[in-house]
């Protein structure tokens, strides 16, 4: 039985969105067939109720939008996201496509996600156009974000790790938006390159709110979650040790402070900590206080073997295998980077900063004194949507420089 021939799936759609007549584009392997529209009384409710001021010129139909080229994956690879053009306007979208019949175990997540995003408002937090089924699958209309995500960045054009003033604008931005989060007692629980987020000019973006819980505040004792995140395997590296530990204490928004000093060594590093050892042995290194760092000429240290530099972390093995021995030995990170790490990556959570103090920190401020912007730190790269003047040429392009990068989950643009 698929999903809409269940009455109970049919009732989880409608919770997300409705459509009353919808038909699948054909560039995505559908027939163009038309389906029969659900309820129009829940089509108007629920229409109303997912939609805002800004979104009201995005109408919830695949007819208005021409589907392009593929992103990323979404979901643990049970989506897509595609780029697209809102037809009406010739506006160029990130199009978020869910396959219902293979994201049954996520659907609750997908519907806390939609629920969070269109309560928050804020410039450093992802927010949605349009949502509706079509068919056996759940579009989700977004902003296209031109330099697509942080993690994507690193694969195909630094992948020696951001320059430091990049890196530092970057999380500088991610900690105004987590700041947000926590003021609404919202823990992030997903903070990692991937959910990173740049668009054309150079606003950062926080996405992966699936993976997101709130504080509930039903005692006077200190708050905290002891709840362990569903589909929390594909975030583990990030993962702070008081939420893996899973033990009385629980874990509190400053788990996402954690997971901020661990995306620093992922973006600046060119690599994803702990990526080459057991989720058990990850989660021991974690415990003894044994955390990543930044790699370069004053944390490295080279032993000669014949045939160039190994790079130990101490954190399972050689994790500097990207690197060079030249990109190591000839950049240094300023003295606040490696103290904001430190900082971040601090064993017990009260050692930690707030994420609101950490804008204070002197990695951060450093930003007030630069004339460049963000865009500028990232040349040559050029956003999606400015590489050719003529949209129907954008296709070609994109379907020729995707065949260079696999949709695998270290460089999926996943929202």
């Amino acid at each position: 039985m698929s999903c809409l021939e269940c009455p109970c799936a049919c009732s989880r759609i409608a919770s997300l969105a409705v459509s009353p007549d919808v038909r699948v584009d054909v560039r995505l392997g559908h027939t163009d067939t038309t389906y029969q529209p659900l309820s129009r009384i829940k089509s108007e409710s629920f229409a109303l109720e997912l939609r805002s001021p800004s979104m009201v010129s995005f109408e919830s139909n695949s007819d208005s939008y021409e589907v392009w080229s593929p992103l990323g994956s979404v979901c643990g690879g049970r989506g897509t996201v595609w780029l697209a053009r809102h037809k009406p306007t010739n506006v160029q979208v990130a199009l978020k496509i869910y396959e219902l019949d293979k994201c049954e175990d996520e659907f609750e997540l997908i519907q806390q996600e939609i629920r969070t995003v269109r309560q928050l408002r804020h410039r450093n937090i992802i927010h949605y156009l349009a949502s509706f089924p079509v068919s056996q699958q759940l579009w989700v209309v977004m902003p296209l974000l031109g330099f697509t995500s942080a993690s994507r960045l690193v694969a195909t054009h630094f992948s020696d790790g951001l320059p430091e003033p990049a890196l530092a604008l970057v999380i500088k931005e991610v900690l105004q938006g987590l700041s947000y989060l926590h003021s609404k007692r919202i823990i992030h629980r997903a903070v990692r390159g991937s959910h990173i987020l740049i668009d054309n000019s150079g606003r950062v973006v926080l996405s992966g709110l699936r993976h997101s819980t709130v504080i509930h505040d039903s005692t006077h004792w200190k708050k905290a979650v002891h709840c362990y995140p569903l589909e929390a395997r594909y975030n583990l590296n990030w993962a702070s040790p008081e939420l893996l530990a899973q033990d009385l204490h629980g874990y509190s928004e400053n788990s996402d402070v954690y997971s901020v000093g661990i995306t620093v060594c992922e973006l600046g590093n060119g690599e994803v900590p702990y990526r080459d050892i057991p989720s058990t042995l990850m989660l021991l290194e974690k415990l003894e206080d044994r955390v990543p760092f930044l790699f370069d000429a004053s944390t490295i240290h080279s032993t000669e073997n014949g045939q160039g530099m190994t790079t130990d972390s101490g954190v399972g093995g050689s994790v500097g295998g990207n690197l060079t021995s030249l990109a190591i030995t000839q950049r240094l990170f300023t003295p606040s980077a490696h103290d904001f790490v430190s900082r971040a990556l601090a064993r017990f959570p009260d050692e930690r900063p707030l994420a609101s103090d950490l804008l204070s920190h002197p990695f951060i401020r450093q930003t007030r004194k630069f004339n460049t912007t963000l865009p500028q730190y990232l040349h040559p790269v050029v956003p999606l949507n400015q590489q050719t003047d003529i949209g129907d040429v954008i296709p070609d392009l994109l379907e020729k420089t995707l065949e260079e990068t696999s949709l695998n989950d270290e460089v999926s643009w996943d929202f």
